[in-house]
């Protein structure tokens, strides 16, 4: 028989979905078309974080809620640790409930917390983490995130800006722990994950700095000691403080409420929401990182519902995986079967280009089936379906592709940088599921919008969700308004959007002892009321479709957000750049469907010269193409950017040398010589599309 149900689909709910997507009123808001001029907010009870997870644990006691894989074997190769990985070992609701409830009781009889303080978790996604931060919620703390990749730098200023006391970490960030430890002016005491870690060099770092190091297994003994009852903060009150890149060097501190949380729980619940059809309770594979808005929002909004969580990581996530000690054994994926997959863009195009090679080496009769199922893929996709036609083709795409998450997800969601086209439509094709994009920022709790399930529109991220509503702000510097709509040549509204709704944070921390006129005007002007509802203005550009969906088609500002879900500062970059002697005039540039950022350099023509790599009759443009020499510009200005202590991924990967300088009377820079970056651009497009190939 015919097995094209293995990965074919129709998606569900399709014509309902479309009659529901998005509806712009007359003041040129964009709603769901489900609660236009309403915003879903929370029922008292189902309003803070606690009482949202509290009831989820009760009514779903007896059910699996979350696990991790055993190592069964470690060892180093070349340097890096490496596993072979056992199965999944999962405890259930009542038991989590219950180390939730200890762990809380103990950090209440710790004499430097009260409740509205603030604690840090500071480590990789795990158990863990999410054990802590329920047991933080159930004692009103606030719990702040740091990227791991702000380095030391920013865990310091994160910490000491928080007036953070008490900090949660894992063996591998206590190391950076323990390297800014005598610098921590409030930190009090670290929690670490397990008990091996209290010993070590980092360990005893914070000791030395006065800093006492407690194993969370102890401080979860002593509150199964001396229970306490919670002491949960009001719906008001913030709930997370999510540091984020900033464009001037130190991170953001983002106040998230437990209303704007459980808005968005709540409004992914509803049964207009573009996931409902997917919620019946499930597995969930949880690897991106906690400390990313997406991830921790996804996390609390799965164990509201009562879905379990198996933790695993990216180095583990198929046999693979570069953590993986021999390929012989299960990924995590295949490990935990899961139903619903989220992912940053930056996986599934990994996912398009190897298989794409591998399906390309394929030969004679398979080959045929391959290709053939592939175009039946693209043609489903454009008539509303998921999933390869025919017998043979769904079968192997099952076997090579879609078994490497387990096999049963039936939905793949993105989101934090833009999904390509063919990308979308080929792992919508070899999963056989419909894949979605979502948008969303921190400054507005992650889940602003997603696409719904039977629209399989491109590049657009849906219609917003009911806890939101979007307004686009006309730009006139760039030439995008609302009266777009009215232009033949367009037809559709654009402008900068601005979010609106109870998912919108309350603002960035100030810290009255570090003041920062920057962020103190970004609270002024990124947040405003207008007709009774606050916005935040996120600095990219949308226009409304005729569907209703929101498409995001520039950015305002010069933040650029990489594959992966960082932020590039590219005027930050660019002032690193300056470092190097050979820069004249630099332009950073970064595109967000790419992992890392290039750097564009008019370079100054004496030290060029004094390289000695081209013939001295050489011209500049000769000089500028030269590959020795700009392989030695390239690492000067790398080493300038590392000793102005950029981050990796804002490093330039490459760099393309300019041989004519930008002036303001070649059209490359304003009257005030300002860098015009999309003249620049344009110019240079060969250019930068070459070194990007």
């Amino acid at each position: 028989g015919c097995v094209k149900s293995l990965v074919s689909c129709r998606i569900p709910n399709l014509d309902s979905d479309m009659a529901a997507a998005g509806t712009v009123d007359e003041n040129g808001v964009l709603w769901k078309s489900t609660s236009v001029g309403k915003l879903l907010y929370p029922p008292k009870g189902r309003d803070t974080v606690w009482g949202v997870l509290s009831g989820a644990f009760e009514e779903h006691a007896a059910k699996e809620c979350a696990g991790e894989r055993e190592v069964l074997q470690k060892e180093m190769v070349d340097g890096f640790e490496k596993f072979v990985m056992g199965d999944f070992k999962f405890t259930s609701y009542a038991e989590y409930f219950s180390r939730a409830t200890n762990l809380g009781a103990g950090l209440a009889l710790l004499p430097e917390l009260a409740p509205g303080d603030k604690i840090v978790i500071y480590a990789d996604t795990q158990m863990l983490w999410m054990l802590s931060a329920v047991a933080a919620w159930r004692q009103g703390l606030v719990v702040g995130t740091i990227y791991a990749t702000l380095g030391e730098e920013g865990a310091l200023f994160g910490i000491n800006q928080s007036e953070c006391k008490t900090v949660f970490a894992d063996g591998k960030l206590l190391k950076v722990l323990g390297g800014i430890a005598a610098q921590c002016t409030t930190l009090k005491r670290v929690i670490v994950f397990k008990q091996a870690d209290v010993d070590g060099k980092s360990a005893e770092a914070c000791k030395a700095a006065g800093i006492e190091v407690t194993p969370l297994s102890e401080v979860e003994a002593r509150g199964a000691a001396m229970p306490s009852a919670p002491t949960p903060a009001a719906a008001a009150d913030a709930a997370v403080l999510m540091y984020t890149s900033g464009t001037t060097g130190n991170p953001k501190g983002v106040i998230l409420s437990h209303m704007a949380v459980c808005s968005l729980v709540e409004a992914t619940k509803s049964p207009t929401g573009a996931l409902f059809p997917f919620l019946a309770p499930g597995r969930y594979l949880a690897y991106l990182p906690l400390a990313h808005i997406m991830e921790l929002a996804v996390e609390v909004a799965l164990l509201a519902f009562g879905w379990c969580i198996g933790y695993g990581s990216t180095g583990t996530l198929i046999p693979t995986s570069v953590k993986m000690l021999h390929p012989n054994q299960q990924g995590d994926g295949q490990a935990l079967r899961p139903d619903i997959f989220f992912a940053a863009p930056a996986v599934l195009d990994r996912v398009y280009t190897a298989v794409k090679a591998k399906f390309a080496a394929a030969k004679g009769i398979a080959k045929m089936i391959i290709d053939g199922g592939l175009a039946s893929g693209e043609a489903k996709f454009e008539a509303g379906g998921a999933g390869a036609s025919g017998c043979l083709a769904p079968y192997i795409f099952k076997k090579k592709v879609a078994t490497l998450l387990g096999g049963k997800v039936k939905v793949i969601v993105t989101g934090s940088a833009p999904l390509g086209a063919a990308v979308q439509k080929f792992a919508q094709t070899v999963f056989g599921c419909p894949v979605r994009q979502g948008y969303g920022l921190t400054e507005t709790c992650a889940g602003t919008c997603l696409a719904l399930a039977g629209d399989n529109s491109v590049s657009c991220v849906g219609p917003p969700q009911e806890c939101a509503c979007i307004k686009l702000r006309d730009w006139e510097e760039g030439n995008y308004s609302n009266a777009d709509k009215d232009d033949p040549a367009i037809g559709m509204r654009r402008g900068e959007v601005l979010i609106g709704g109870p998912c919108v944070a309350d603002g960035y921390l100030i810290n009255p002892k570090m003041p920062d006129a920057d962020v103190e005007a970004k609270n002024r002007d990124d947040f405003v009321m207008l007709d009774g509802i606050r916005y935040f203005c996120t600095g990219d550009i949308g226009q409304f479709t005729p569907a209703g969906n929101l498409m995001i088609i520039d950015r305002k500002k010069d933040l650029v957000k990489l594959q992966q879900g960082e932020y590039v500062a590219l005027s930050k970059v660019e002032n690193a750049m300056k470092g190097s002697k050979f820069t004249a005039l630099p332009m950073a540039y970064a595109k967000s469907s790419m992992s890392y950022c290039i750097g564009l350099v008019c370079p100054a023509e004496p030290p060029l010269r004094a390289l000695g790599l081209a013939p001295s009759a050489a011209t500049m443009a000769e000089l500028c193409t030269n590959e020795a020499v700009t392989a030695a510009v390239t690492k000067d200005v790398q080493a300038a950017c590392k000793a102005a202590k950029l981050s990796k991924f804002e490093i330039p990967a490459k760099i393309v040398l300019i041989d004519e300088l930008w002036t303001p009377d070649n059209g490359m820079l304003t009257a005030v010589n300002k860098l015009k970056r999309k003249d620049i651009e344009q110019k240079h497009k060969l250019l930068i599309d070459k070194i990007y190939a």
